[in-house]
């Protein structure tokens, strides 16, 4: 159970198991044989970060709930967002500016893509 959440969590996201792995400090090989369920236990130790990283609870990951997506009350909704949102802290400064530019292009150059359905005063916008 564990390795089949595991994939299809990493999946959802498009990580490969070798970016699953770096993330963790394992080997690619252990994670596809989490994946296959070759190795049924995983440490205790990479519960939490691995369900982060895959954006999911870890109840969820270990199979203890069927309720997926990580549950916080201020998350971003999709996975796009979560991995954004979740991820941003863990890149170089040069990458987060990277990353900082291009989104910053994007509203000069297209504000209709970004503007909030419904009140055009909304202040949460």
């Amino acid at each position: 159970m564990i390795g089949d959440r595991m994939k299809e969590s990493r999946l959802k996201l498009g990580y490969s198991a070798e970016q699953v792995a770096e993330h963790l400090g394992i080997s690619p090989a252990t994670i596809y044989r989490y994946e296959n369920g070759d190795i049924s236990k995983l440490p205790s130790k990479y519960i939490k970060p691995l369900a982060d990283y895959l954006c999911v609870t870890p109840a969820y990951l270990m199979g203890w709930s069927d309720s997926g997506p990580a549950a916080e009350p201020d998350a971003p909704k999709t996975i796009e967002a979560r991995i954004v949102s979740g991820g941003m802290d863990k890149l170089p400064k040069e990458q987060r500016e990277q990353i900082l530019n291009v989104v910053r292009a994007m509203f000069a150059q297209h504000p209709e893509l970004f503007e909030k359905e419904g009140n055009e005063n909304d202040p949460e916008l």
